[in-house]
């Protein structure tokens, strides 16, 4: 029985296999020439099928990309030093990543004009890893808004030096990053 307790169990093989086809493709051929009907003949899922479980492109891509749930074992007992310095060494990898560079550009796109979708990625990556800049509750916003300012510094550096400045996408670079925003989270009230 599936979750819902109606109608026939989801078969978790068309997940895995629509999901590895979209980052395949993304690398081949890029987001121009990715569409649905191509990702359901690559794989061997119908369209419909890739249809009841995104409803877009964007959709399906980012949970190619991203997942369907952040993973937060690398925030798991660390400090806020350690939270910084996870966010931006995730960030560059993240943006480092082939699928994830041929996505981004397109994806920006259709992230602007889906305010839905804008927003459920934002609240579903910011959500659960501020939660984590202060477990101790010593900030009077929890830390919230400190967090936030980091991951977007941190992730809009990582994406920008992936996208634009190539060339000095380097480990110093990364470096320097964390030297300066390091301190600012040390010293979050």
């Amino acid at each position: 029985m599936n979750a819902t307790g109606t109608g026939r169990p989801r078969d978790p093989r068309i997940d895995t296999d629509v999901l590895a086809v979209t980052r395949a493709m993304l690398v081949e051929s890029g987001w121009e020439q990715l569409s649905m009907r191509a990702i359901a003949t690559r794989s061997g899922v119908s369209r419909a099928s890739i249809a009841r479980r995104w409803p877009s492109k964007a959709h399906l891509v980012l949970d190619a990309i991203l997942g369907a749930t952040p993973d937060l074992t690398p925030f798991e007992g660390t400090d806020r030093e350690g939270w910084i310095r996870w966010v931006v060494t995730g960030s560059a990898e993240l943006f480092s990543r082939p699928e994830v560079r041929a996505a981004t550009p397109g994806l920006l796109a259709a992230i602007r004009d889906q305010a839905e979708l804008r927003n459920a990625l934002w609240q579903g990556f910011s959500g659960p890893s501020t939660r984590l800049f202060d477990n101790d509750h010593s900030t009077s916003d929890g830390g919230a808004s400190t967090a936030k300012a980091l991951l977007v510094l941190a992730a809009g550096a990582a994406m920008f030096a992936s996208l634009i400045a190539v060339e000095d996408d380097t480990p110093e670079l990364r470096a320097k990053i964390l030297e300066l925003l390091v301190p600012s989270a040390r010293s979050a009230t």
